[in-house]
C-alpha cells in the first residue's frame, strides 16, 4: 500500500485530504460532545456565539490544511496568507456581508439586549418570538406556532427590541371587567381583587413596607360607560409564559364570582319583531269569514 502511495502521488494527496477532512470532523465532533455536557451553555449567548466561532475555525483550518495538499494551491495559499492574513482571505472571497453579521453578532453578545430564551418583540416587522439560537451568521428566533424565524445578525444588531426579560423579567397584564350600574360596585370590586390575589401564578410586587398598608391588588374604576362601570387590575406574573394562561384563568374565575354574587356584566341585548305582510291578514280574514 505504502509503495503504491508513493508511485502514485495523486493517490497520496487524496489520502492525506481525506485523512484531514475525518480529522476535523472528529475534533467538531468531540467540541460539540463537550459544549453540550455543560447545559448552562445552551441558556447562554456570549457562550453560543463563541462555540460557532471554535467550530468555523476548526472547519477552516481543516480545509485551509486540505488546500495545503495540492501542490498548485498551495503555492496561491501561501501568498495569500503570508501577504495580508485570515482577513484579507475573507475579504478577498467577498465575504463583506457575512463579516458584517459576524460583526454585529460579537456586538450583540457583548452589549447582551437579550438572552437565549427571552422573550422579544422587533418593532418594524411585529415579529414576536423566543430567542433560540445566535449563529455567526443569524439569530434565530422561535415563535408562538413553533416555527423558526433566521433574523441576520446586522438587522437584529439594528432593530429596535422590546424584550420581556431584560433587568426585569416579571410580567403584568391589564384585566378588564364591565359591571352594570344596578350591581353593587364595591362588592365587584372586592371580588375580582380576591379572584387575581388567589391565583397561584399571581406575583407580588409590593415592597416590605407596602405590604402593611397597600392591599396585594388594587381594582381601579377605570371609567363609566354608556351600559356600565369599567373596572381594571393588573395581573403580575412571575414570567410572560405564565401571564397568559393566568389571565385566561382570573377571567373565568371572575366571571363565576359574578354570577353567584348576582352582578351583571352589560351586554348588548337585541329584540327582533316580526311583522306579517299585508297580504297574509287579508288572507287570515279571509279563512275567519268561512269559517
Amino acid at each position: 500500500m505504502i509503495e503504491f502511495l508513493k508511485e502514485h502521488p495523486l493517490a497520496l494527496i487524496g489520502v492525506k485530504i481525506a485523512i484531514i477532512a475525518l480529522l476535523t470532523y472528529v475534533i467538531a465532533w468531540i467540541a460539540k460532545k463537550i459544549w453540550r455536557r455543560n447545559a448552562n451553555n445552551q441558556q447562554n449567548l456570549f457562550r453560543k456565539f463563541i462555540f460557532h466561532i471554535i467550530r468555523a475555525l476548526i472547519y477552516l483550518t481543516g480545509l485551509l490544511l486540505c488546500i495545503g495538499q495540492i501542490p498548485q494551491l498551495s503555492k496561491v495559499l501561501s501568498t495569500i496568507l503570508a501577504g495580508s492574513g485570515i482577513l484579507a482571505l475573507a475579504l478577498s472571497l467577498s465575504a463583506q456581508e457575512s463579516l458584517n453579521n459576524v460583526i454585529s453578532g460579537m456586538f450583540i453578545t457583548l452589549f447582551k439586549p437579550f438572552e437565549i430564551g427571552d422573550r422579544v418583540t422587533l418593532a418594524s416587522s411585529g415579529l414576536t418570538g423566543t430567542i433560540e439560537d445566535i449563529t455567526l451568521r443569524h439569530t434565530i428566533v422561535n415563535t408562538f406556532t413553533n416555527t423558526r424565524v433566521v433574523v441576520p445578525n446586522a438587522t437584529m444588531n439594528k432593530e429596535i427590541i422590546e424584550s420581556s426579560n431584560l433587568i426585569d423579567a416579571r410580567a403584568s397584564s391589564f384585566v378588564d371587567v364591565e359591571v352594570a350600574y344596578e350591581s353593587d360596585i364595591e362588592q365587584a370590586m372586592e371580588l375580582m381583587a380576591d379572584v387575581i390575589a388567589s391565583h397561584p401564578y399571581y406575583w407580588d410586587v409590593r415592597t416590605d413596607e407596602e405590604i402593611e398598608t397597600v392591599p396585594k391588588v388594587k381594582v381601579y374604576i377605570r371609567s363609566l360607560g354608556e351600559r356600565g362601570v369599567s373596572l381594571r387590575a393588573n395581573m403580575w406574573t412571575k414570567t410572560v409564559s405564565e401571564n397568559f394562561e393566568a389571565c385566561s384563568d382570573v377571567r373565568l374565575g371572575i366571571k363565576r364570582a359574578f354570577d353567584r354574587a348576582g352582578i351583571e356584566i352589560p351586554y348588548t341585548k337585541y329584540t327582533i319583531l316580526h311583522q306579517k305582510s299585508k297580504v297574509e291578514e287579508l288572507d287570515r280574514e279571509e279563512e275567519e269569514e268561512k269559517a
